[in-house]
């Protein structure tokens, strides 16, 4: 069943999408982005391509095993760090740890993502994007499964959460002894090469009670508790391992609000930390509380509308890993917590950075702008979902159409989307070159789904030069805040992932038939079942031909399930379960023999969107643009139909008449589907109500 918040953030979404399409405005109709047409990019092929940059960073023992053809296993060392090497450590910490690791005078620091073109690796800056992934995944779950993009982000969230916990000492009380904020040092700067051949000395950084780091601490806190939520039904022990640390990690980061910056220095030093107090306190407490927000919650420091909170804590920032105010303001109007002074909140926040117009970018901050600029457009979609004000979602989709290529470069800065990217990145591992910076060499891959700084004004300006960090430089924040929004748009203006999944096909450098192991379970707690498709098959009953076997199956639906046939019927609101028998030989295996079995198997799925299928096979009602799914592109579709903007073929104008009246589609089919998609009514077709 969906939550209040939910259902009336799928109503503006979908009743703003129908106005968007039906006035036909410039903004909207000359942005690809938008389009039904599947063959053009979308914002589903963004948000799927995206998160492929967190594989060509990926740092560790693993990344032999990754999806990309290119990356391999780097800075394996870090799996037996010198203690004598760390800093920060108390003599009882130190002592601490060492008794933990059964004497040893070395510590396992390996795993993580590299923070950015270097590979140096921040607990604050991996912490922040995972928060954003996570968060993204928290709003928008839909959009991650009808992307088929669900497995690789819940791999990444792993990864990132197995780190802060590898890195993180608990006492027998579950109290934080210490954990480790950063590996590596300025030598890595001095070096330009991959990973992979790197031998250099990696000292680690670490944080205790006399050494705090309230940065990284909440960021990591806030990173595991959201997590724990993606987790909560997928398996559910991680989950409540990852909402551990994160409690652990929030009640450190009480205790001690401040930072010290021992290696950090002027990379990531923040003016504050009573903002990531703030934040890892609000998701720890929606974590703890299953996903919501308790009657009686009161926020720990609470804004005044206009840029300050608990009377002395001042924002006139935009949401980064140095202030996170932004995202706490826009958190607590998902939650639906003194929403209208939130909204002025964020309203006062986005005008204070510029504000965001449909005619021109705005490069907030300059150097790594579009990492900014997302975050405003964050600001600008929660707004949208709090109130419904249309010109907010108008402008954040014609700024993330400009980082996608409508711009004066042809750029788009997401690499790999579209037809025309940067070449001359700033990133080692993708773009060696000659060994250094300064040679300008073009990149020997593409690092797919990494969104560079881009242009550094309003006016486009863009060098793409390798030696231009400040524009071709990407990093996990900036993909963290792209993810958070780019979700959020597809959530409005729907899409395919036609043309990513062609990419990824034709790409040497990813190995397409990857399958993302994040370790999950099935919701009845049987094996974890690799399927090639979103629906999810799981074996409930064995008989043998011969006799009865009791076994504990795993059952690959990719290969060795032959000639069966299955009927699927999909509700609103709650997973329908259908069975049926069917003809299939598997390979089953018992504790002493292998049995042929005919199964009766069960499958399930799980959607908000759909609609059920006429039994006739003639029509899928409210698919009208053939996708093979209803969502709220089919109403974007609908509405330009009924105006006139598109022509549906015959197909597409039989599934568009989603009354079955035998018309031309029109304005009461345009409000049936618009109650279907808010779940008002569970069928569309001649049985709707």
């Amino acid at each position: 069943m969906l939550h209040f918040k939910q259902w009336k953030k799928r109503l503006v979404a979908a009743v703003s999408a129908s106005v968007l399409a039906v006035t036909a405005t410039a903004s909207v109709l000359s942005v690809s982005n938008a389009s039904a047409d599947s063959s053009e990019w979308t914002y589903g092929d963004a948000l799927k391509l995206s998160l492929y940059f967190y594989d060509g960073n990926q740092c560790g023992t693993e990344v032999d095993d990754n999806c990309l053809t290119w990356r391999g296993n780097c800075h394996t060392y870090d799996a037996e760090a010198s203690l004598s090497n760390a800093t920060g450590l108390s003599s009882s910490s130190l002592a601490a740890i060492k008794e933990a690791n059964g004497g040893s005078d070395t510590v396992n620091v390996s795993g993580g993502y590299h923070d950015a073109g270097d590979h140096l690796k921040f607990s604050m800056t991996m912490g922040f994007s995972c928060a954003n992934l996570a968060w993204a995944y928290f709003e928008y779950p839909e959009v991650f499964t009808e992307t088929d993009s669900e497995d690789h982000l819940l791999y990444i969230l792993k990864n990132m959460c197995d780190y802060f916990m590898k890195v993180t000492y608990l006492d027998d009380n579950d109290d934080v002894i210490a954990f480790c904020y950063m590996v590596g040092g300025d030598q890595d700067h001095n070096y330009w090469t991959i990973p992979e051949s790197q031998t250099m000395d990696r000292p680690t950084y670490w944080a205790d009670s006399s050494h705090p780091s309230a940065d990284a601490s909440g960021q990591m806190s806030a990173a595991l508790a959201a997590t724990s939520l993606a987790f909560a039904d997928k398996n559910a022990e991680y989950a409540a391992e990852c909402l551990k640390y994160a409690n652990a990690l929030k009640e450190f980061t009480a205790a001690y609000p401040s930072a010290t910056y021992d290696g950090i220095g002027s990379y990531y030093s923040s003016g504050s930390q009573k903002d990531d107090v703030a934040w890892c306190d609000l998701w720890c407490t929606i974590a703890n509380n299953g996903g919501t927000l308790p009657s009686s919650y009161s926020a720990l420091y609470e804004s005044n509308g206009s840029g300050v909170y608990a009377g002395s804590e001042y924002d006139y920032w935009v949401y980064s890993w140095d202030k996170v105010w932004g995202g706490y303001a826009a958190l607590l109007t998902t939650m639906g917590y003194k929403t209208s002074t939130y909204v002025s909140e964020l309203q006062f926040e986005l005008n204070q950075q510029g504000g965001l117009s449909s005619s021109s970018y705005n490069a907030v901050g300059g150097w790594g702008a579009s990492r900014y600029n997302c975050a405003l457009q964050m600001y600008a979609l929660h707004i949208v979902a709090a109130n419904g004000t249309t010109s907010y979602q108008e402008a954040a989709a014609f700024q993330m159409d400009y980082l996608l290529g409508n711009n004066p470069t042809g750029y788009s800065f997401l690499l790999g989307y579209s037809d025309s990217w940067p070449t001359h990145i700033h990133h080692r591992a993708a773009n060696p070159g000659s060994g250094t910076s300064t040679d300008n060499s073009e990149a020997t891959y593409t690092l797919y789904g990494a969104l560079v700084g881009g242009p550094t004004d309003s006016s486009g300006s863009y060098t793409d030069n390798k030696d231009s960090y400040s524009c071709t430089e990407p990093a996990l924040d900036y993909n963290g805040s792209f993810i958070m929004v780019i979700a959020g748009l597809y959530d409005v203006y729907g899409g395919s992932t036609d043309a990513a999944d062609a990419t990824i096909e034709a790409a040497s450098e990813i190995d397409s038939d990857y399958v993302f192991d994040y370790g999950g379970t099935s919701p009845n707690g049987g094996e974890t079942t690799t399927t090639t498709e979103e629906t999810t098959t799981t074996t409930e009953e064995t008989t043998t031909t011969e006799e009865t076997t009791s076994a504990t199956e795993e059952t690959t639906t990719t290969e060795e399930t032959t000639s069966t046939t299955e009927e699927t019927t999909t509700t609103t609101e709650e997973t329908t379960t259908t069975e049926e028998t069917t003809s299939a030989t598997e390979e089953t295996t018992t504790t002493e023999e292998t049995t042929s079995t005919t199964e009766e198997t069960t499958s399930t799925t799980e959607s908000t969107t759909e609609s059920t299928v006429d039994p006739s096979g003639v029509s899928m009602y409210g698919d009208v643009n053939l996708d093979g799914q209803v969502t709220l592109a089919d109403m974007v579709m609908l509405n330009k139909a009924i105006f006139d903007v598109v022509t549906l073929n015959d197909e597409a104008r039989v599934n568009a008449d989603v009354n079955a009246s035998g018309g031309s589609p029109d304005s009461d089919d345009a409000l049936l589907l618009l109650k279907f998609l808010v779940q008002l009514v569970n069928v569309l077709g001649s049985n709707a109500g």
